[in-house]
C-alpha cells in the first residue's frame, strides 16, 4: 500500500475510532479500542476502500493501526489474480 493510501486510510481509520486524524499513525495503539461498533465500522470502510473483507477475529488481533494495515495488505494479496 502506498504511503499517500496509507495516509487516508489512518485519517478514515480515526473516524472508526472518534479520534483526531493527525493522531493515528502506525504505532497507534488499538487492543484496547475494539468494541463491537469499531470492528464493524473498520470492516465496512476495508471494504469500501480495498474491496476485501477482513474477519472480525483477526481485525480485533491488531494492536496497532500498522497492524491494520499489514492485514489489508495481506487480504489485497489473497485476493489478487493467481493467488
Amino acid at each position: 500500500m502506498d504511503a499517500e493510501v496509507s495516509k487516508s486510510f489512518l485519517a478514515k481509520l480515526a473516524d472508526v475510532f472518534e479520534v483526531d486524524a493527525n493522531t493515528v499513525t502506525p504505532d497507534f495503539p488499538l487492543a484496547a479500542r475494539w468494541d463491537s461498533v469499531a470492528v464493524l465500522t473498520a470492516i465496512a470502510l476495508i471494504d469500501e476502500q480495498f474491496d476485501v473483507t477482513v474477519p472480525p477475529d483477526e481485525l480485533t488481533r491488531c494492536a496497532s493501526a500498522a497492524d491494520v494495515l499489514a492485514l489489508v495488505d495481506q487480504s489485497v494479496g489473497l485476493r489478487a489474480p493467481g493467488r
